[in-house]
């Protein structure tokens, strides 16, 4: 038997539309029946989450009912599945809220891991069914039968069921703790009806349908039909356990006490069955009784004649208290605490001493003209004193709130005090609120606590929130929002400690963007000045430089001449290896005088502007370079550092000047090198064909477009840069090596080199991990794409 995802039973139809607007209805039912203007957030968010999930189930029942599971019955009801474990969230976050538990945020991580998993899960169930019907395990495929029913039950058992279950255990235990008899009366009032209907739902929604074998009344089940219509009262639940809850423990059981003691009349309130449940002190010395003593009895036992059936008003009622006869004016109310509970309200006025008060108003009436007269010349004053403040007040306001900074102060407590209106656009009116432990720098310690005055800098991200200044480094090299503000906590000393603190927060975002461009433009014109006396003295040198070169050349083309022609017959065979390995070395120092010589004739013709004769790029296959290098690094390789080099493309072909990429693969390793020179590690060079699918940008080279590339790899695990580093490793004479190590051209150099190459890089580096290089270059008779 097929699975069905959504039924088109009328009768389902007619209870999830019913269900519907008992929803919408609630809210405004239990605020008429209760009083209360406003509920906890959790209340209001459960009743969303049942109209979302009555309203898919309605959407799905109408629309995509049926054995034929198409796409979007899948997607709805993956979106009902949403609604289910935010549901058992919810529930356990109003028993937290009625019980004044503390919110943990395993909870918050569990609801997350939830809707993280039910998303993965419907994803599958879009993309790939056959992915659970297929799934074998011990050579068992579970899913292979009623697979929305399996999979989404396991959700539910590890996602939902916790919820339900310590909700269950934490109004047991409520219970069973308290002291009072009323809020023992509804924790298990509010217990046993919940546990009815998650156990009512479960036998409904799991049991039947196992033990029928997914098979009730010939129809296959529809996944947590009643659970649906289950959570609709458990709502109605919460909202009326929460206002029985809040009737006991806030203020309005304070409010009432208080008013009763302040009547002289007697006044009691009770339950329906007549136990008296509080009395005034009036009533205490009428009756002789202490107000445990009242608890122990049922307002018939006091007073006889008394029918709790509706609420009444008689004058001159007879009532016999320790054999004396008193008059009374009865009056009885009833009034709700919540939706399904009332109290009985008795006032007994004692109209024996009527006349004494009658007499009592009259003199009080002339005293308190005489009071009036006085109270008129006091209002005077207190007017005139009144306008003087306002004034003040609204010169004190105007001044601060022209101040060009942020301005606010907190009490001694940490309650916001003032604001002026540049503090209010940028963070809110905190006026009358205070600041999280978390939120409180050290700085607004020190200021409160030991009365020091500080300022500092603080970074923040365009949502305001605090950051480091390697992280606001980062947004700014990545033209992303960045402020920089001087905060500044000054302490009101006055009294004793914690003191008053004054809070000035001036931005200085524009102030440091022009500082940095000024000690940019300074670093660049130093640079240029460098530069310039550099290529004066080059202009020398690499004159008497390329002199040097070609006597370098001729000697090796004689020493190897010599070599070529020198007789071997009779020759021991060892020292016919040393002429052999002499031999090869001498051709190394050719090749490398070579070298230099096609350096030197570059810089002679960039001084002299001979563009011309500048060599041409030919096509060869890069990984003879790479091992080039590695064969010229191995001679002076430190012992503590490797290299590694086994993915290396040999049919790779580039077109480019083979000197430019061995002094760009030469710098790059030398760099690395140093940098693993402490501590030791490996330099991995790697050659192997990628194709970027999109477009590559970085911040310090140019975007890389779609299309083949040969890509180079130099990695090390040195000891990585920081964010200050990385932004100026490009720049002339910048260098991290130790005075005479190093000028700081290398990686300038290199730069200048790949892009005259038409090549492209990127760089990462994580400190204290090392740092990696890609350069890309355009593979012989292939093209890049525009993005």
């Amino acid at each position: 038997m097929h699975e069905i995802l959504f039924t088109n039973s009328p009768i389902t139809i007619i209870f999830s539309a019913t269900a519907l607007l008992l929803t919408f209805a609630f809210p405004t039912i239990l605020g008429q029946k209760t009083g209360l203007k406003r509920f906890p957030k959790a209340i209001y968010q459960l009743m969303l989450i049942c109209i979302f999930w009555n309203t898919t189930s309605f959407v799905g029942s109408i629309f995509f009912s049926g054995p034929n599971i198409n796409l979007a019955a899948k997607i709805l009801f993956g979106v009902q599945a949403l609604a289910w474990v935010q549901a058992g969230n919810a529930i356990y976050h109003i028993c937290e809220d009625s019980l004044k538990l503390r919110r943990s945020n395993f909870w918050r991580l569990l609801n997350a891991l939830g809707a993280a998993n039910v998303i993965a899960v419907t994803t599958i169930f879009c993309l790939n069914e056959s992915f659970f019907t297929q799934f074998t395990i011990l050579g068992i495929r579970p899913f292979q039968e009623f697979p929305y029913f399996k999979v989404y039950s396991i959700l539910f058992f590890i996602f939902v069921v916790p919820n339900l279950v310590l909700t269950i255990f934490k109004l047991t235990r409520n219970t069973l703790q308290t002291s009072s008899k009323d809020v023992m009366q509804i924790n298990f009032y509010a217990t046993t009806s919940f546990t009815f209907f998650v156990l009512f739902s479960f036998l409904l929604d799991y049991v039947l349908p196992v033990s029928c074998s997914f098979n009730v009344n010939g129809n296959p089940p529809v996944f947590l039909q009643f659970h649906q219509y289950s959570c609709i009262f458990l709502a109605i639940l919460c909202g009326q356990y929460f206002t029985s809850i809040s009737f006991k423990n806030k203020s309005s059981n304070w409010l009432m006490k208080s008013l009763m003691n302040q009547l002289s009349d007697c006044a009691f309130t009770f339950q329906p069955d007549g136990r008296i449940n509080s009395s005034n002190s009036a009533a205490q010395l009428l009756f002789r009784m202490s107000e445990s003593e009242m608890k122990m009895h049922r307002i018939q036992d006091l007073i006889p004649n008394i029918l709790l059936e509706n609420e009444i008003f008689r004058e001159n009622e007879k009532i016999q208290i320790n054999d004396e006869i008193h008059t009374f004016n009865v009056s009885l109310y009833k009034y709700r605490t919540t939706l399904s509970t009332f109290m009985w309200f008795l006032l007994l006025s004692d109209q024996t001493k009527s006349l004494f008060y009658q007499q009592r108003i009259k003199t009080l009436n002339s005293q308190f003209t005489e009071y009036k007269k006085d109270l008129t010349r006091y209002q005077d004053r207190l007017d005139c004193s009144e306008k003087k403040f306002k004034e003040q007040n609204n010169f004190s306001s105007t001044l601060i709130n022209a101040l060009p900074f942020q301005f606010w102060s907190k009490n001694e407590q940490g309650v916001y005090m003032t604001q002026n209106i540049m503090d209010i656009r940028s963070r809110g009116n905190l006026i009358q609120t205070t600041d999280s432990p978390g939120k409180i720098s050290y700085g607004e310690m020190q200021a409160r606590n030991n009365g020091l005055s500080n300022i500092h800098t603080s970074y923040e991200n365009e949502r305001h929130e605090e950051i480091s200044e390697e992280e606001a480094n980062i947004l700014i090299r990545e033209n992303k929002p960045a402020f920089i503000y001087n905060v500044q906590f000054i302490p009101i000393v006055a009294g004793q400690k914690p003191y008053k603190i004054i809070g000035l927060k001036q931005d200085m975002t524009e102030q440091k963007r022009l500082e940095r461009e000024r000690d940019m433009l300074s670093e660049q014109k130093r640079i240029h000045s460098r530069l310039e006396d550099l290529g004066t003295m080059l202009g020398g040198f690499a004159h008497d430089y390329k002199n040097s070169i070609g006597a370098q050349i001729g000697f090796c083309e004689l020493a190897q001449e010599l070599l070529k022609n020198a007789p071997t017959d009779d020759v021991p065979e060892k020292t016919l290896k040393g002429i052999n390995k002499a031999s090869e070395l001498i051709a190394e120092a050719h090749k490398a005088a070579n070298k230099a010589k096609d350096s030197v004739n570059q810089v002679l013709s960039a001084i002299r502007n001979e563009t011309s004769i500048a060599p041409k790029p030919v096509q060869f296959s890069p990984f003879l370079i790479i091992e080039d290098v590695i064969k010229k690094l191995s001679l002076t390789l430190p012992t503590n550092v490797h290299i590694s080099a086994d993915n290396l493309d040999h049919e790779l072909q580039i077109v480019c000047l083979p000197a430019a990429l061995d002094r760009i693969l030469s710098n790059l390793a030398n760099n690395a090198i140093f940098a693993m020179k402490e501590t030791g590690g490996t330099l991995t060079f790697a050659l192997e064909r990628e194709e970027v699918k999109r477009k590559i940008t970085h911040p310090f080279s140019d975007p890389i477009e779609k299309g083949v590339y040969a890509k180079f790899t130099i990695a090390d695990t040195g000891s990585g840069m920081d964010s200050n580093t990385l932004e100026r490793i490009f720049s002339p004479f910048f260098t991290t090596k130790s005075p005479g190590e190093g000028l700081g051209l290398g990686l300038s150099s290199a730069l200048r080199l790949l892009k005259d190459g038409n090549g492209r890089f990127t760089v990462t580096t994580t400190l204290g991990k090392g740092t990696k290089f890609n350069l890309y270059w355009n593979l012989a008779n292939e093209k890049t794409e525009d993005a």
